[in-house]
């Protein structure tokens, strides 16, 4: 609470700085390191990764919440599965979510590291979530973390 009024992690203190939520501490950290470049240069593929994080994190992840916490959980069911078929809509013919590799794709990997949890399955009905799913599981920084 002292880092955070929200009560909650990651908290990331550097320097005099703390900064806390996920999407923000990414921001943060990406313009700090601009020798590895997660936001396209263009405004609108900017934009567009801003709105996938959002979509991740007040759709996906709130409605997987409720699942994990077992709190309305045949409604978020089914808003999960809604969710999952957008984003394989938005994935087709695309490698990555908008564009390159960015900070849109690094959001959605705690999600899929936690499935399970979610009791959600990405199989062959949903073929361009599951390989973009795979791609960054694949990616050797996710796999070297524990």
């Amino acid at each position: 609470m002292e880092l955070n009024p929200y009560g909650k992690v990651p908290v990331l203190v550097d320097g005099d700085a703390v900064v806390y939520e996920s999407a923000i501490i990414n921001e943060y950290l990406e313009e700090k390191f601009p020798e590895i470049p997660l936001m396209p240069k263009d405004l609108n593929l900017r934009a567009q990764v801003r709105i996938w994080i959002d979509f991740c994190n007040t759709r996906l992840q709130a409605a997987a919440g409720n699942v994990r916490h077992d709190h309305d959980v045949e409604n978020s069911k089914k808003k999960l599965a809604t969710h999952l078929q957008a984003l394989d809509q938005q994935l087709a013919g695309r490698e990555y979510i908008v564009g390159d590799y960015s900070l849109a794709d690094i959001t959605y990997i705690p999600f899929f590291v936690r499935e399970d949890k979610y009791q959600v399955s990405i199989g062959n009905d949903l073929p361009n979530l599951k390989g973009w799913r795979d791609r960054l599981l694949d990616r050797p920084t996710v796999k070297a973390t524990p």
